[in-house]
């Protein structure tokens, strides 16, 4: 039924008032508005609680970014997050290995399925603290031991991943494979790889992260650089203020490597799909 004159000035109306509302919601989200805002109430709060208690417990913010400041402009900074980067990166990129060889392990004898999703379980349940303490045992204060703690804490999590989209592979391409006679390096090459992809990237996102925070606590006990190492020399030194500069460079190298690395595979990965 067609709108009379004063229900199309009404439609007209509400599009011309509706649209300055939605360009400022974009420029909001664009922005990171609320974020932002959040971010200042906390700076705030956290200004408030450190005037209130001892700066040992919690420095001023005015503090810790002088502290900041300090660090970069000496190069201390790069030495370290170099040596937390090279521990963690070895650890998972050998995990990330080990894992494309079970996976490709498990489509060529699907029946080993069963028990690498139990031993992977196990792995899984297995604490932190324990690869921590072995790794100390075994390797003693070197490189190896973050590694290795880095290594065994996100192979379970890759691994899981690459499982999950092995079983999700859709089954009329197999069969389809089947019926041309593809070979199984074939297969996993032109169908599986293909299908677990967007499965990897999004473990291998999660196992980074966490990969990356395992290292950290294992440079506690085992190495002697490395911002792990550095954050426990700033408590050992009373210097607390330290020790949120190097959690803010922590939590900075995540969100770096999130988005600049991480957010480029996913997009290159939603443009093969």
């Amino acid at each position: 039924m067609p709108l009379n004159v004063a229900e199309r000035q009404g439609a007209v109306t509400e599009a011309v008032v509706s649209r300055p509302g939605r360009q400022v919601r974009e420029v909001i989200e664009r922005i990171h508005a609320v974020t932002l805002v959040l971010a200042a109430l906390l700076l705030l709060a956290w200004e408030m609680l450190s005037a209130r208690l001892n700066p040992y417990l919690l420095p001023p913010p005015a503090v810790v970014a002088r502290g900041l400041v300090d660090i970069v402009a000496s190069g201390t900074v790069w030495r370290h997050v170099e040596a937390t980067l090279y521990r963690v990166a070895a650890g998972f990129a050998l995990a990330v290995v080990l894992c494309l060889a079970i996976g490709l392990l498990v489509t060529w004898l699907p029946a080993l399925r069963p028990a690498v999703k139990d031993i992977n379980a196990v792995l899984n349940a297995t604490s932190v603290f324990v690869w921590i303490v072995l790794a100390v045992i075994w390797f003693g204060l070197s490189d190896r031991a973050p590694i290795f703690t880095t290594l065994m804490i996100t192979i379970p999590v890759v691994l899981s991943n690459i499982i999950e989209g092995i079983e999700n592979v859709d089954r009329k391409l197999l069969e389809m494979a089947s019926v041309y006679r593809y070979s199984h390096v074939m297969v996993f090459r032109h169908i599986i790889a293909f299908s677990v992809l967007p499965y990897l990237v999004a473990g291998m996102r999660v196992a980074f992260a966490l990969g990356l925070r395992v290292s950290v606590v294992a440079e506690i006990f085992g190495v002697s650089t490395g911002v792990g190492y550095m954050m426990n020399f700033a408590r050992d030194t009373l210097r607390t203020d330290l020790v949120f500069v190097w959690a803010i460079i922590l939590i900075l190298i995540m969100l770096v490597i999130d988005k600049v690395i991480f957010n480029f595979l996913s997009r290159k990965v939603a443009s093969w799909s």
